[in-house]
């Protein structure tokens, strides 16, 4: 502890000995917040402190060292505000100290400004709050990650949205798996990550977003005294009542839970140690894996969740610290209270992805279009609408046509058709209902509005058609997704059909329900494939990725919109309440680069009987080739009919023609133009006879 004589202290060791030595203390300025020994071997403290009758910090040697933990307690003299700030000097042997920890009265708490910690570096085991220690930086012996990591020569990864492709994952369930094929001691780890690299790079994907990758205590313990959300202990336990499955006891059943996602208040400015293969080089291990995914061509976005009473302060801190340090490329903020203005004004963030549930661009830029497009709206709308659409619900193709052709001048949009909340898309076709008994919440927690359907039977099954028939829904969804003009996120083993067995809730779950089954990638190969190919479809043609929305009109004087929606009759959309089709196409004559057809037609029949679709006609010399369809079966074509001269009564010649198809039932189907090498050309006969005529 520490005994103040006017500017100066008496510092007493924890064991009691007296140093005879006085060291100086004095104030220091407020900013920036946190613990560091100094170049001069000074030791600045700045922390914030609630009420109580006296706080300070403690320092803890390392482990070869034979000093005593050391306690400073400070005065309220330096305080401004909530905030103490010294600088405390001439500490003894100050270079063996290595880690610290603040404490307000009785109660022990790790700096939230802390750039690293200990103690949590294994996933899952529940730590005491005054057993998690911050790491002391300590500038005058170089020690800090800021000295020692060389970032080489880093090139800008950024991608704009039209060209990007967003692969969400938690990094310990991504290969924790022993069906992953990482070496063990890279599962569940950063370094996990880098190994997938190739095969990320293989389904087009150029960004990685991780879900919360900062340090926490992941253990739920409502009885933690720092946690503010936490309950008050009831003081004889012996009358308390504890309820489990709906029945009530006075004993104490249930176990401590884990927050595998990771959505709770954390500390903001370290990385996960228990996601490194060396936790206690957390920092520099995590600076490799940037670096790693950076020279690859992979942005890295981080999710942050935000409690709603956190401080803004601490907010717009945390971002900035993770940019400078460790150059990700975007934030996913996560949390009901923001401050979206101080964060979209930041002048270090004119560079980097911020996404959101929404934003008011039209407040921010103030009805200007900013040169690129950083913010992004990340939401449900698609998510909601195309699974409508999907299981064929009515009253729905309207907004499935919005959905797909949603995009922003100003802003992003990002369609996902599963997030971590809710069914992998496996379970989106194999159940109904939830089955999330394992969580211990009795099958309450979780939505029950899954906009799901099982294909007739719910749960796993041998039924080849049940079977057949999922598949097909599986990318029916996937096609919608990649056909949709914002940006494409894929929940990871999505795209292999992975399953959660129903849990559409597993946030407790550290075991092969929360982590990817890379077996399934087996099973479901021509799935995978399928999305591959739906990925270089988009990316190699400019009318399916645009920067800015569909004028959805003829402003080339090309003959055709840039986007232009059909029915049974070509031109006309049914968006009536019973309506389950849309045909759509894409003209790719409003881009003189990057494409490999002219005109991109998909058809989405997802009713439950095969129908018929009209394709426009195309311009002479090119003809409709089917490209892909979701369904095997490939139903015949209907035919081409001629429509009818009212003056003459007879059939118009086959340039004036419908091209008329027959839809699988629940498919869809993609069309592209080709050459058709029997077309010839008419002879103009007559105009050329009345040409030579005038001449003479």
């Amino acid at each position: 502890m520490v005994k103040y004589i006017g500017e100066f202290i008496i510092l007493l060791h924890e064991t009691g000995g007296l140093m005879t030595k006085k060291i100086e203390i004095c104030r220091e300025k407020p900013y920036p917040l946190g613990c560091y020994i100094d170049y001069d071997r000074t030791l600045v403290v700045r922390a914030v402190f609630g009420p109580s009758q006296k706080c300070g910090i403690t320092l803890y040697p390392g482990e070869n060292s034979k000093r005593d933990p050391l306690t400073i307690q400070l005065s309220d003299s330096m305080k401004r505000g909530d905030i103490y700030s010294a600088r405390v000097c001439d500490i003894d042997g100050i270079d063996d100290y290595v880690s610290y920890n603040y404490f307000a009265d009785d109660e022990y708490f790790c700096d939230p400004y802390a750039k690293q910690l200990y103690g949590l570096e294994t996933f899952g085991q529940n730590v005491p709050d005054s057993a998690i220690r911050a790491k002391l930086d300590n500038k005058a012996l170089g020690s800090t990650s800021g000295h020692v990591f060389d970032w080489g020569k880093e090139e800008n990864s950024f991608k704009p949205y039209e060209d990007s492709l967003i692969y969400l994952l938690h990094v310990r369930g991504f290969t924790k798996s022993p069906s992953s094929g990482v070496p063990q001691d890279l599962r569940g780890t950063f370094a996990g990550i880098v190994e997938k690299i190739p095969y990320l790079k293989s389904l087009g994907v150029t960004a990685v977003e991780l879900m919360p990758a900062y340090e926490m205590n992941e253990v739920e313990n409502p009885y933690k005294n720092s946690d503010r959300r936490s309950i008050k202990k009831p003081e004889d336990e012996s009358k308390a009542l504890y309820s489990k499955d709906g029945n009530i006891s006075r004993k104490k059943a249930e176990s401590l839970k884990l927050n595998f996602w990771g959505y709770k208040k954390g500390y903001y400015f370290a990385p996960r140690t228990a996601y490194c293969v060396n936790p206690g080089d957390a920092e520099n291990e995590f600076k490799q894996f940037i670096k790693t995914m950076h020279e690859n061509g992979l942005e890295v976005i981080m999710q942050f969740y935000f409690e709603e009473n956190e401080s803004g302060t601490l907010i717009i801190d945390a971002l900035r610290f993770w940019r400078c340090t460790y150059h990700v490329d975007g934030f996913h903020l996560k949390g009901s209270v923001m401050p979206l203005k101080l964060i979209t004004n930041e002048p270090l963030f004119t560079d980097v992805k911020i996404w959101y549930e929404y934003f008011d661009c039209a407040g921010i830029y103030q009805g200007q279009v900013p040169e690129v497009r950083l913010l992004a709206d990340y939401n449900d709308a698609f998510l909601f609408n195309a699974r409508r659409f999907l299981k064929s619900d009515d009253n729905c193709v309207s907004d499935f046509v919005k959905s797909m052709e949603a995009n922003g001048n100003d802003h992003g949009i990002v369609n996902y058709f599963c997030n971590y909340e809710g069914f992998r898309l496996s379970d989106l076709v194999t159940y109904e209902h939830k089955h999330n008994e394992e969580n211990g919440e009795n099958n309450k927690d979780g939505t029950d509005n899954n906009l799901s359907w099982n294909c007739g039977i719910e749960g796993r099954t041998r039924k080849h058609d049940i079977l057949k028939l999922r598949n097909k829904q599986m990318k029916n969804a996937m096609t919608m997704l990649f056909f949709a003009q914002g940006t494409p996120m894929i929940f990871s083993g999505d795209e292999f059909g992975n399953s959660q067995g129903g849990n559409n809730n597993p946030y407790c779950q550290d075991n092969e329900t929360g982590w990817v089954d890379w077996k399934a990638m087996d099973r479901n190969a021509e799935l995978l494939e399928y999305v591959r190919f739906l990925s270089k479809l988009r990316f190699s043609n400019r009318i399916l990725h645009e920067s800015a929305p569909f004028k959805m009109m003829d402003y080339i004087s090309c003959g055709y919109p840039d986007l232009s929606c059909h029915g049974r009759e070509a031109w006309r959309p049914d968006m009536s309440g019973h309506s389950h089709m849309i045909g759509m196409l894409f003209c790719g004559l409003y881009e003189k680069e990057d494409k490999t057809y002219d005109y991109i037609y998909v058809a989405f029949n997802m009713h439950w009987l095969p129908q018929k679709l009209a394709l426009p006609k195309l311009p002479a010399g090119l003809k409709w080739e089917i490209l892909s369809d979701t369904d095997p079966a490939h139903l015949k074509t209907s035919g081409i009919i001629n429509k009818i001269d009212t003056a003459t009564g007879k059939a118009s010649d086959q340039e004036n023609s419908v091209f008329t198809e027959l839809i699988s039932e629940r498919s869809c189907r993609i069309y592209v133009s080709t050459v058709d090498k029997s077309y010839k050309p008419k002879k103009k006969t007559k105009e050329k006879s009345k040409k030579t005529n005038d001449k003479n």
